[in-house]
């Protein structure tokens, strides 16, 4: 039988190599390394990244260069547009008013037709109440929005057709900026994939709709790398991960539960919310996890104790896993 270790328990220190605590003279503490974060005591703290936005520094949670996941928890999360879209829709609205206008596309938005969180007039709105001295008046937030190109589609196959045809632009914009000497960074917002696929999975098969998946999560892994001095993705999942119900736990992050002796049935993927229980996986069928395999950063939005909670539960670069943070923008 095996245990889950509790970190509050009596146990020895972790090793620590000698010379990692020496600085040669002469030379200052490094101050802008990946590990600078752990300084702050409230590093932990997710709510500190979405209020920056995407950054290019690889101790960021949130950057450019890579795929970013936002998924909801089944069951303790409200099935709705608004609920998953808004995390996401924040740092677009906030990259949108940190980038002056251009006549390139500053995003580019795939989403399901009737997909209401990036609507046009919900970004109209988003943009017009925010925080920005002045506020932007009507006519300059219409100015900003026309730079965000918005491709609704129907099924998975009209999602991968513009996920191409982003990608073609994408090269354009390469060769423009060569000859213009400009790098405004770019947000790729793609909606749905894990509810569309479900489609191709009932005309045919669950291996052929995964497989279609996974081909296609392959393509915006490449485009993330290929242009990553600039380009930010984000994969806004709304199917829910999770099974259709588990057990709560409600003694916060990190902390023993009763049931912790019995932990045979635990189902290691590597996925796993400080807020649940232990033995409850969140990838529990394949699409989730081949879905998880495409993204480098996989953010769980959930309600714990009438909450609305943002956690990282993988993150490919940087320090992010495990932070945290309830869902508050500044106002």
């Amino acid at each position: 039988m095996t245990t889950v270790p509790n970190v509050y328990s009596a146990e020895p220190a972790f090793p620590i190599l000698a010379h990692s605590l020496l600085t040669q003279s002469g030379e200052s503490r490094i101050t802008d390394g990946p590990f600078h974060d752990h300084a702050d005591g409230s590093d932990w703290n997710l709510a500190n990244e979405w209020n920056i936005g995407i950054r290019s520094t690889k101790s960021a949670v949130l950057q450019y260069g890579t795929v970013i996941g936002f998924s909801r928890l089944r069951t303790r999360s409200k099935d709705n547009d608004e609920y998953i879209g808004q995390i996401p829709r924040y740092l677009l609205t906030k990259h949108l008013l940190n980038n002056s206008p251009s006549p390139e596309p500053s995003a580019f938005i795939i989403f399901p037709s009737g997909f209401e969180a990036f609507a046009p007039r919900t970004l109209l709105n988003c943009l017009q109440s925010a925080p920005t001295q002045p506020k932007l008046s009507r006519e300059e937030a219409i100015k900003r929005l026309d730079s965000v190109q918005l491709l609704p589609v129907h099924d998975f196959p009209n999602a991968a057709q513009a996920i191409s045809k982003v990608s073609e632009s994408l090269q354009q914009i390469d060769t423009q900026r060569q000859q213009s000497n400009t790098a405004q960074p770019i947000v790729f917002i793609v909606v749905g994939l894990d509810s569309l696929i479900e489609g191709v999975i009932r005309a045919s098969n669950p291996v052929r709709g995964t497989a279609l998946l996974a081909a296609t999560l392959r393509n915006l892994t490449r485009m993330s790398r290929t242009h990553a001095s600039y380009l930010s993705i984000m994969l806004v999942n709304t199917s829910g991960l999770g099974p259709a119900s588990f057990e709560t736990n409600q003694q916060g992050p990190n902390q023993s539960n009763p049931r912790e002796e019995d932990t045979t049935s635990l189902q290691d993927d590597g996925i796993h919310s400080i807020f649940q229980t232990p033995d409850t996986s969140l990838l529990n069928t394949l699409l989730m996890k081949t879905l998880d395999q495409g993204m480098d950063t996989h953010i769980l939005l959930s309600d714990v104790k009438m909450s609305p909670i943002a956690e990282v539960v993988k993150s490919r670069t940087g320090p992010g896993l495990g932070k945290w943070g309830v869902w508050s923008p500044i106002p």
